[in-house]
């Protein structure tokens, strides 16, 4: 009986494994999401409810309109982050409640395919983490002593930084 070491079975499902113990949820299945955003439109909506008790489905879809229509400016991120992190009378994210009992929603995939439809541009991380339905942040694993597969990666991370968008 042979053993298949490759990057999936050594470094990939051990990185989601430690994430679901530390409260993430694994999603085999990917639920209605935006894609020109990748936003989990329906986590999202979900979430704002509970954030933010007595706001309506139509200010719901307005302000996801507006994120969506925020992430599409040429200012490397800069407006959304205020968005997300203002006191605006709206919370994307519970940033004040302890973490073992916050109101939040963790969420982890593996190889979500990111695409932009007026670039053409694509790409599939190995690791993607939505808080709130909103993909914040991916994880490239590699396996120990990879150094062409860890450069090759920075090459292509250079070359998606250039995208202001």
């Amino acid at each position: 009986m042979s053993k298949t070491h490759n990057e999936n079975t050594r470094v990939q499902v051990p990185a989601i494994l430690h994430l679901c113990k530390l409260g993430y949820t694994y999603l085999s299945d990917i639920p209605e999401y935006d894609h020109s955003t990748n936003i989990l439109t329906s986590v999202f909506i979900d979430s704002l409810k509970r954030l933010n008790p007595g706001i309506t489905d139509l200010e719901c879809k307005q302000l996801l309109e507006k994120i969506i229509i925020i992430l599409g400016n040429d200012d490397l991120g800069r407006e959304f982050y205020k968005l997300l992190s203002s006191d605006s009378g709206r919370k994307l994210i519970d940033f004040e409640t302890d973490p073992t009992k916050n109101k939040n929603v963790w969420h982890v995939t593996s190889e979500f395919t990111c695409k932009n439809e007026e670039t053409g541009d694509e790409f599939r991380p190995d690791i993607t983490i939505f808080i709130n339905g909103l993909p914040l942040s991916f994880i490239e694993v590699k396996k120990p002593n990879n150094t062409e597969g860890i450069l090759a990666e920075k090459d292509r991370t250079k070359v998606r930084q250039q995208n202001k968008a």
